[in-house]
Formats: C-alpha cells, sequence, structure tokens
C-alpha cells in the first residue's frame, strides 16, 4: 500500500472516530454500571454545574479573571501601549460583555466541556474588533482532509450557522483521545460527581418524608394491619416533612418513643459524601481552603494551599491561554506580538524564606517538606 493511500485510510478511521464522538450519548445514570454515561455529551456537561463542581469551576474561572493579561513587542520586550488595539479589544470585548465576562465563561466551558469557543468579529478593515463567547455545547469541528479543519458549526435550536476557520479560536484542554475536541476535570470526575448526586437526592429525600429523623415508634403489643395502617397514615400526614418539624406529638396507650443512632452504614454515608467531595475538587485541581472548606485548615496550611492552586493549577492553565492567543490572535495584528498573564502565584516574603532556610537547617523538616508548606515544589 502506497504512503498516500495508508494516510487517506488512517484518516479516514480518525474521521470516523471523532464524527463518532461528537453524538450525543446521553443516558441516565444507570445503578450499577459504576459509569457516567453523560460524560461525552457536552449538553449535558454544561447542566451539571452544581455542588461542588461549581464551587471548583468557580474558583478557577474567579482566579483567572482577576489575574491581568498583557500583550508584549517580542522584538523590542516592551508592552503594548494602552490605545493599541490589541490591549483595547480585551477592554471592549463586545458591547454586551466585559472582559471579566468572558474570561469567567471562557474557564467555564474549558472545565466544564474542555472547550471554549470565540467568535472574532472583524470591523472593515479585516481586524478583530469583537469577541463573543460561544457555548461550546453547541459548537461542532468539520475535520478536513487538507486543511485538518474546515470550519465549525453552531447549532442551536435547529438553526445552524458556519464559521470559517479564521473566525473561531478554539481554546482546549488536551487529550488523549481527539484531534479536535478537548477533555476537561468534569470528565475525569465523573463517576464522584455521579456519586455525590445521588447522595445528596438520597439525603433531601430523607428530609422530605422522614418523619422525625432520630426517633421510633415503639409498642410491646402485636398491631393488626388495619390498625398498622391507621398509624402510619396518621403520622405521616401530621408529622412528615421539614414543614412539620416541632409539632407536639401525642402518643396513644402503648406506644413509646425511643432515640436511635445513625448506623454504621449510615455513618459511612456521610464519610462517602465527604470522599467524593474532595475527590471532585482534587481532580479541578482546587484546595479545601480555596472552596471555601474551614475544617482542618489553619492559617500556614490555608496560605500552602492558596500558593499550590496558584503554581499547580491556574499558571499552567493561563500559559496554555496565551500560546493559544499568541498564535491565533496576536499574529493577526503582528507576528511579534505575544500574549502574557501576570504571574498568579504570590511573591514569597523574605521572612517566609529565611523562617524555611532555619528549619531545615535545624532538621525541623526537609527541604521538600518546606516548600510544600509554602506552595513551592514547582518554583524551586
Amino acid at each position: 500500500m502506497k504512503l498516500t493511500q495508508r494516510m487517506k485510510t488512517a484518516w479516514e478511521m480518525l474521521r470516523g472516530r471523532e464524527t463518532k464522538s461528537i453524538k450525543p450519548v446521553f443516558r441516565s445514570f444507570a445503578p450499577g454500571t459504576g459509569e457516567a454515561l453523560w460524560r461525552d455529551d457536552p449538553q449535558q456537561q454544561v447542566r451539571m454545574c452544581r455542588h461542588w463542581v461549581y464551587v471548583a469551576v468557580r474558583s478557577i474561572a474567579a482566579k483567572v479573571a482577576g489575574t491581568p493579561i498583557m500583550f508584549l513587542d517580542e522584538k523590542t520586550g516592551e508592552k503594548l501601549p494602552h490605545a493599541h488595539p490589541l490591549p483595547k479589544l480585551f477592554r471592549e470585548v463586545n458591547p454586551f460583555e466585559t472582559a471579566v465576562g468572558l474570561w469567567m465563561k471562557t474557564v467555564m466551558f474549558l472545565e466544564l466541556t474542555g472547550n471554549a469557543f470565540w467568535y472574532v468579529a472583524r470591523n472593515g478593515l479585516g481586524a478583530v474588533a469583537e469577541i463573543w463567547i460561544l457555548p461550546s455545547q453547541n459548537m461542532r469541528v468539520l475535520p478536513s482532509r487538507t486543511r485538518f479543519i474546515d470550519g465549525y458549526i453552531f447549532r442551536n435550536a435547529g438553526v445552524e450557522e458556519r464559521f470559517e476557520v479564521d473566525e473561531i479560536i478554539h481554546l482546549k484542554y488536551p487529550s488523549p483521545e481527539s484531534q479536535f475536541y478537548g477533555v476537561g476535570p468534569l470528565q475525569a470526575a465523573a463517576e464522584s460527581v455521579d456519586a455525590h448526586a445521588a447522595m445528596k437526592t438520597a439525603e433531601r429525600r430523607s428530609f422530605e418524608t422522614g418523619a422525625f429523623p432520630g426517633l421510633a415508634i415503639q409498642t410491646d403489643e402485636k398491631l393488626s394491619p388495619d390498625v398498622r395502617r391507621r398509624l402510619e397514615e396518621t403520622f405521616a400526614a401530621g408529622f412528615s416533612g421539614a414543614e412539620r418539624a416541632g409539632k407536639t406529638l401525642i402518643l396513644e396507650q402503648g406506644l413509646k418513643v425511643r432515640p436511635f443512632t445513625f448506623s454504621p452504614r449510615e455513618m459511612d454515608f456521610l464519610e462517602s459524601s465527604k470522599m467524593t467531595r474532595d475527590e471532585i475538587l482534587s481532580v479541578f485541581g482546587v484546595p479545601a481552603a480555596v472552596a471555601g472548606i474551614a475544617e482542618d485548615v489553619n492559617r500556614a496550611s490555608a496560605e500552602a494551599m492558596l500558593y499550590t492552586f496558584a503554581e499547580n493549577t491556574i499558571l499552567p492553565k493561563l500559559r496554555m491561554i496565551e500560546a493559544q492567543l499568541t498564535q491565533d490572535l496576536c499574529s493577526t495584528f503582528s507576528p511579534e506580538i505575544a500574549a502574557r498573564f501576570d504571574n498568579p502565584v504570590p511573591a514569597v516574603r523574605a521572612e517566609d524564606r529565611a523562617d524555611m532556610v532555619a528549619r531545615v537547617a535545624n532538621g525541623i523538616t526537609t527541604p521538600d517538606e518546606e516548600r510544600a508548606r509554602l506552595g513551592l515544589l514547582a518554583r524551586g
């Protein structure tokens, strides 16, 4: 087989897999399968922005949106002036959205679907004048045999609109499965997200239907089915549900109330809820202190978590976005312009470094432990 034929065959296989992978495959979570079947459906991924997923996505998006971006002339190393069209573009992204809103939505789509699509509208001179964020769940990439990507399709409410390659900037997280679509943290945490949602649903239903959690009605007499049914109906009608909590309970002769504690299984249920929470936050790279969890967190550990969050979660995302904007946006203004975010990692105070050196010198901790304490493992 000739090399060109091999390449054509490989391309058809790749293109077939990509086309298949973007079809909605959402089904309800199937108990017992252990698989979150919405994982590959962007329409459903964006609906999962709740509970701890929302906390994680909001934390990352807010940090990215709060990190200033600048544009440099790589030839001179100087920052572009305030009046240059490119910095101005990120001050006035479009008539209805601020730069903060653009970055918040961009990061939200990246975290939930692994993809974010910008439509770059041009003025009469052909220069980019506005940026619009397009919902990634409605976007489809059109593969091409000759150009790799032939364009993009935006589909909403049965209406389709096609965009050319130079009209779209596609930001995406790397994927081991696709050349055209990214994969985000939500997909990696899908099973934990489903497990946590199932536990929250069970907890809510127990409050809605349960009467006096922690109490049991007891009698030494054998109750007939009719009497049992009457008591159950009376008790449910008068005391079931959160809105009836605190009502006075009058018992018939021979009935007793006794408290009961959580069973080991119920205690394990509560621990499992915390475990799935921690799994979700860990996949997103959001430490407990950043997510607003105060248990077992003191000032020193909180500061270390903030360093780690900025260094290991936010900084790599910013570097990825910088590279994509330099290639697809800055180059349309000049090949010598590059995008640069400010470093989000807080500077370490001189006294903190001196303390670290002293603690290591006295054998209290190791260098790696001190770097971890100050969030410096990646900084050296």
